[in-house]
């Protein structure tokens, strides 16, 4: 697994696949067990069906960077050679040891419906050239698909230009007496925050969208929300900022949340 991290490092010195990777890093989106010109106030949630897909994968004995590289040029080809609607896509590496996957899949889908009909066609006419492909170099369970609806909450202000980004998922729980008024209140300073943050040290790639599952899951998250960054160094600052700010004392009161960081890559757009 630290194997399948570090490899990340490598890849941005790499070209893209048949599909150049997107630079915007709101294309990615992750699992339950988730940019500025000027100080920009929060976008109104979209008026959107798009689905965030997450497929848990595990790495066979043969996985290694190029391999993984070449398996994702072709299943680039397979997707453009048939019937999906699938304008983006990217591959999340966990910046923790998973005992349940190695890396994920990250679909975007316009709807579930298409999502449905996505997955019917690849099983009917893709799934046997996959299988063969990717024999010893990765592989995944259908059961382990996890579907969220999308909606983008802020967009970044400067566009990142690189492959890879970081993204952090927040799965959480409202506390004792706490609820959706508490939530709208602290995304209302959450703004503020991050405008402050630009004044102070310039305009960032941070953006943030709200995931919700498709699924039954227990527990059950009340919000689920999905920070990204350009980099590793931008979130470093963006966390060290946040750390000890009367916005964290704010979410601490709020709510309890599980959060799980990822290096992403990005693979289609």
């Amino acid at each position: 697994m630290k194997y399948i991290v570090l490899t990340l490092l490598g890849f941005s010195m790499l070209a893209g696949c048949s599909n150049e990777p997107s630079t915007d890093p709101t294309a990615s989106a992750p699992m339950a067990a988730p940019s500025m010109e000027a100080p920009a106030t929060a976008a109104a949630p979209e008026a959107s069906s798009l689905v965030m897909e997450y497929v848990w994968h595990k790495a066979g004995e043969n996985f290694s960077q190029d391999a993984l590289m070449e398996k994702i040029a072709l299943w680039n080809e397979m997707i453009d050679a048939g019937e999906y609607d699938i304008p983006r896509a990217n591959i999340l590496f966990p910046r923790q040891e998973s005992e349940d996957f190695d890396f994920i899949w990250a679909l975007m889908w316009p709807s579930v419906e298409a999502r449905n009909a996505g997955w019917a066609y690849w099983n009917a006419n893709d799934l046997p050239k996959w299988a063969e492909a990717t024999a010893g170099i990765l592989s995944y369970d259908e059961a382990n698909a996890y579907v969220f609806e999308l909606s983008r909450q802020r967009e970044a202000t400067l566009v990142s230009t690189g492959e890879t980004y970081e993204n952090e998922f927040n799965f959480c729980t409202y506390n004792e007496g706490k609820g959706e008024a508490d939530f709208a209140a602290f995304q209302s300073a959450h703004t503020d925050f991050v405008n402050g943050y630009e004044a102070e040290r310039g305009l960032s790639a941070y953006g943030y969208a709200l995931l919700t599952p498709t699924f039954e899951t227990d527990p059950m998250p009340d919000f689920v929300w999905l920070d990204l960054w350009a980099s590793a160094e931008e979130k470093a600052d963006g966390v060290g900022y946040f750390e000890g700010s009367e916005l964290q004392a704010q979410l601490v009161e709020m709510a309890t949340c599980n959060v799980v960081g990822f290096a992403g890559l990005n693979i289609r757009s």
